[in-house]
């Protein structure tokens, strides 16, 4: 399995519904700031000029490559690993043994995700800077885990649950 990696400048990752990527403002105005001061794992931010009335979902913590494994419904972030086949075989193998999962935010999906570099305004994320995630419209528990081998491979995965 080929995964398509994104990165961030240092800072969080950011999860938008597709359709409004274009009014995550990132550098240019405060959501760049609010998504560096989420706490934890992942938290929810509100974006949107004027009246802030969207969700967007703040990937934190560490400044990592980031790919969607669609086989879990799992965001995952590249710690350490030797290969893109190395880490998918660490993350395979160990995301059914994971007995501690932190409890993260609850996601409204209604469409297609976006996740992209925090910083980066949403109008000017292209190819190569973003990943574009399908997913069934629904109620996700954001669930975060690291996966460990005992030769030195780790993954973040923030696994995306979805509420019956």
């Amino acid at each position: 399995m080929d995964l398509t990696w994104v990165e961030s400048e240092g800072g969080p990752m950011v999860v938008v519904e597709a359709s409004l990527k274009h009014l995550w403002g990132g550098y240019t105005n405060s959501d760049y700031e609010e998504a560096c001061e989420v706490q934890g794992f992942a938290g929810l931010v509100r974006f949107g000029v004027p009246s802030a009335t969207e969700t967007a979902l703040v990937i934190n913590d560490i400044p990592a490559p980031t790919a969607f494994m669609g086989e879990f419904c799992a965001i995952v972030q590249w710690i350490a690993a030797s290969s893109d086949s190395r880490f998918v075989e660490v993350v395979r193998g160990g995301i059914g043994t994971v007995d501690d999962w932190v409890d993260g935010p609850m996601l409204n999906v209604t469409g297609r995700l976006a996740v992209f570099d925090a910083a980066l305004p949403g109008a000017e994320a292209r190819a190569g800077e973003l990943l574009l995630v399908e997913i069934e419209p629904a109620v996700y528990q954001v669930r975060t885990a690291d996966i460990e081998s005992k030769t030195g491979t780790c993954a973040r995965v923030h696994r995306l649950d979805r509420v019956p």
